[in-house]
């Protein structure tokens, strides 16, 4: 068996630290104060999206699942073996049952947040295989490494929720993983998170364990867990995510539906007509979410990227995704949907300039897009294939500048600094004005990652650039961990039901 570690108690060192992380309380929900970036005129809008109906009405969309099929069957819809034809009117009907907003919420004392079309919220990097270690070693990734990811991000105050499989920790059996997986975040953080829904028993396996720690009653009425529903692109949804799909949804928690663009690759190597296939794909699929339960919890989502035409391989960062984060905006904001977009990703092999280069434009053009959860907003490299944990800390304080500059301008204390300007007048300077010295604290934001000192302050301070600084401020972190309380009941029926699951699942049956 694989063990399940009790927790341990740390926390002696790095006061400094752990002064200033208390001092930073985790971020509530976020509410725009920006308006959102329009790429494309309303006309332009409306030809993307009668472009999707006529996609799913002419062309179809396969939904390679027997119970979705009958379902969709028996509601009116044209079924063709798994092929699904669907007209506007019925979709359009289906996505509007969806809500405008719901919360997420985990156990911590600060951990329920809005999701919303007016709201932003911050979600580490979920996927990758890859831990790069905080001594610069690129390897397979560990249940270790998973348990050090969630220990950051439980200390980390840019994060409103855990990702789940923020590294998949390559050292447990894969018919076991969504249960140590599901373990680590619910042990090692005390945030919403996401579900494994990689089928039906593994989805069932994660609305257990979340029973366990939050009890059934309060499941039935809170979402504390999403399901991230993976299309295959080009027009397909298949019964591996759509079991999960409807565990999920029949447990009263949320679901995040995300084609899967590669442009170039399975949708058209053209904007536009890109932007139309997966919108096509993704209202499809939040239909199919509300023909099983009406008004259940969704997010339109979408992981989009271009591909090399020299080597085939996925660019993050570009500008045509960009303008795809513009559109899908615009679409969601049209169906009343919250929607998704990756935040911090990058293409790099190390957390470099191109690394930071990357992820600044996926921040920027989700952000000015409005869009309403970043995911992948810590420790996302080499186009999904590595966490990096000091790029898992940075990301996190620029997951806090960037909810600062979503909230737009406060003209809160606009009369008071106008005084000011009275006071000082032609010449002078606002230092040790009574205005500067009641509101220097909060004025601007201030990182603890970024270096703003002299250069002969840097160089006494021993040269340490992004990476080292990075790398420090995550060692510190980690020492002043302190896992979250839990109930030893809880926690030892929690650990009794992994034990028990694993005795029942051969670990050589993928």
């Amino acid at each position: 068996m694989t063990d399940i570690s009790k927790p341990r108690r740390r926390g002696r060192g790095a006061r400094k630290l752990a002064r200033e992380t208390a001092a930073t309380p985790r971020l509530p929900t976020i509410r725009y104060g920006i308006k959102p970036v329009e790429v494309v005129s309303a006309d332009q809008l409306e030809t993307i999206h009668q472009a999707s109906l006529k996609i799913l009405r002419e062309v179809g969309i396969d939904f390679r699942d027997e119970v979705a099929i009958e379902q969709w069957s028996a509601a009116g819809a044209e079924v063709r073996g798994e092929r699904v034809h669907l007209d506007g009117e019925m979709i359009e009907d289906l996505v509007a049952r969806a809500p405008e907003r719901f919360e997420l919420t985990g156990r911590g004392p600060n951990s329920r947040f809005e999701i919303g079309l007016d709201t932003v919220a911050f979600c580490p990097t979920h996927g990758p295989p890859n831990i790069r270690d905080l001594e610069g070693v690129r390897r397979f990734s560990t249940i270790d490494d998973l348990r050090t990811v969630n220990k950051i991000v439980q200390m980390s105050p840019g994060f409103h929720m855990a990702s789940g499989f923020a590294a998949e920790p390559m050292d447990i059996a894969v018919p076991w993983r969504h249960l140590h997986i599901n373990h680590s975040s619910l042990v090692e953080t005390d945030l919403a998170t996401f579900g494994m829904t990689t089928g039906e028993e593994r989805t069932r396996d994660s609305i257990a364990m979340a029973e366990i720690v939050y009890g059934s009653d309060f499941l039935r009425d809170n979402v504390v867990m999403l399901g991230h529903i993976s299309g295959n692109s080009p027009l397909v949804w298949d019964s591996t995510m759509l079991e999960g799909l409807r565990v999920m949804i029949e447990a009263g928690q949320g679901v995040l539906i995300s084609p899967f663009v590669l442009g170039a690759a399975n949708t058209p190597a053209d904007v536009a007509a890109t932007a139309a296939q997966l919108n096509a794909e993704a209202l499809a699929c939040i239909a199919y979410s509300q023909l099983v339960h009406p008004g259940a919890p969704v997010i339109y989502g979408q992981y989009s990227v271009a591909v090399s035409m020299k080597s085939g391989a996925p660019m993050s960062g570009m500008p045509e995704v960009s303008l795809l984060n513009g559109i899908v905006g615009q679409l969601a904001r049209r169906y009343k949907v919250p929607w998704r977009t990756s935040a911090a990703q990058s293409s790099g092999k190390t957390f470099d300039a191109q690394s930071g280069y990357e992820s600044a434009t996926s921040y920027m053009a989700g952000v000015t897009a409005n869009a309403n959860l970043m995911l992948h907003a810590g420790g996302w490299d080499e186009a999904g294939m590595v966490t990096c944990l000091a790029k898992l800390v940075a990301d996190s304080e620029q997951n806090l500048m960037m909810a600062t500059y979503a909230r737009g301008v406060s003209f809160d204390r606009f009369d008071e600094a106008l005084e000011a300007v009275g006071r000082i007048g032609p010449g002078g300077h606002y230092l040790g004005d009574e205005f500067t010295l009641a509101n220097f604290e909060d004025a601007f934001f201030s990182p603890k990652i970024l270096d703003y000192e002299a250069f002969e302050t840097w160089e006494l301070q021993g040269l340490r650039d992004m990476w080292e600084r990075s790398r420090q401020h995550a060692q510190a972190v980690l020492a002043s961990y302190e896992p979250p309380p839990m109930d030893d009941a809880v926690r030892e029926e929690l650990d009794a039901f992994v034990e028990r699951r694993q005795s029942e699942l051969s670990p050589d049956v993928v």
